[in-house]
């Protein structure tokens, strides 16, 4: 209990004391004639009379939605990796800028989270992403009991209708074979690039994420047994430098696969140049990875990204397509798509246990299907 002089003349006693659903902290108060030892006792049992009957009549039917948001991102926080916290804070910043502010957690209804959702101005998928925090954040209020049912989840964001638009687009998200060659012979190309070009032949192989292969360390493969074992990624929320190796984010993503012979190739290769830097570079830092570049820091995403687009635009006939480090990983399934290979077994590689991408390039015809089409009618 502290004092504070109040403009009457008179003597504010002030006690704190925590909400129990919010976990903060708030103040009550007792104006008193003066402040002598008798008055200061009997301000202390006033306060905790009054603080008392606050906590006995506070439910949680008065928690506000802010309040709720701010307990639950904080006890989500405990379950996800860094790098995906990372990604969320604009998202959660806002939802607490716009929504249900100064509003009880009890009196918002579906039609509000509705009419929240459909004056979103922004993409499609930020709005999902909002809503999917939403999602949880009110089931993490039914758990708790505040509420009995979860008002978000009966809103609704309208279907996507398909066009051919939307068709073509999934020819976007993988090569073809006469795409793919000189794109890498271009990559490999300049030896500022080669590293580069090693990883992304690398993932056309295998079919890893770019975070799942820069943080390969010489444990997770066998030569003998051809096995790759594929058990994380990598966490660059720090900086790449001041990164680690993180548990991938699904069950599916912990993963071994068979190698082939060339990704064998590709990691000896790198394997000597990383060894040869190591006794050779003075800025050489030693991570344990193989995919690294020169200087043994892991090969950044965005950099990868920036390397290939610029090797597209040397090729005589730039692919007009968006391309990123996933697109080698979609080519693979391409790849196995056109050979015949079972849905759940290409899944299985690439390690997706629920994948829309996947489903797509799976069912989408290559030129090559295409070509065998033709030839088996012209044989007809």
């Amino acid at each position: 209990m502290w004092t504070e002089q109040h403009k009457s003349g008179k003597v504010n006693f002030i006690e704190r004391y925590k909400d129990p659903y919010t976990d903060k902290w708030k103040r009550t108060s007792v104006l008193m004639e003066k402040d002598t030892p008798r008055i200061r006792k009997e301000a202390q049992k006033i306060l905790d009379e009054k603080i008392a009957k606050i906590l006995s009549t506070l439910r949680s039917s008065e928690m506000l939605f802010t309040d709720l948001l701010d307990q639950w991102w904080g006890f989500y926080q405990q379950e996800i990796k860094r790098s995906s916290i990372a990604s969320l804070r604009g998202n959660i910043r806002d939802i607490r800028e716009s929504f249900g502010i100064d509003i009880k957690v009890v009196n918002i209804n579906p039609k509000y989270v509705q009419t929240y959702l459909d004056n979103l101005d922004c993409s499609r998928n930020k709005k999902e992403r909002n809503k999917s925090m939403l999602n949880l954040a009110f089931d993490y209020a039914v758990d708790l009991d505040i509420i009995k049912d979860n008002p978000s989840r009966k809103a609704k964001l309208p279907r996507i209708k398909k066009t051919l638009e939307d068709w073509k687009k999934v020819e976007e998200k993988y090569l073809e074979e006469d795409e793919i060659k000189p794109l890498l012979k271009e990559f490999a190309r300049r030896p500022s690039t080669y590293r580069s070009a090693l990883l992304a032949e690398f993932m056309s192989l295998n079919g890893c994420r770019i975070g799942e292969a820069v943080c390969i360390e010489p444990h997770n493969y066998d030569f003998e047994t051809k096995v790759l074992q594929l058990h994380g990624t990598f966490d660059h929320t720090e900086g790449y430098r001041n990164g680690e190796k993180t548990d991938p984010k699904t069950l599916a993503s912990y993963r071994e696969t068979i190698m082939t012979t060339r990704e064998m190739e590709i990691i000896q290769e790198l394997e000597f140049m990383n060894e040869l830097e190591k006794n050779t570079n003075p800025r050489y830092r030693d991570m344990g990875y193989i995919f690294t570049t020169k200087n043994g820091v892991p090969i950044q995403t965005n950099a990868f990204n920036l390397a290939l687009k610029k090797a597209n635009e040397r090729l005589d006939k730039p692919i007009q397509k968006n391309l990123t480090s996933h697109i080698f990983r979609h080519t693979l399934v391409s790849r196995l798509a056109e050979n015949r290979v079972p849905l759940k077994a290409i899944m299985d590689r690439v390690g997706h246990a629920d994948a829309k991408t996947t489903t797509q390039i799976y069912t989408h015809i290559t030129k090559k299907l295409k070509a065998n089409v033709a030839e088996i009618m012209e044989n007809y």
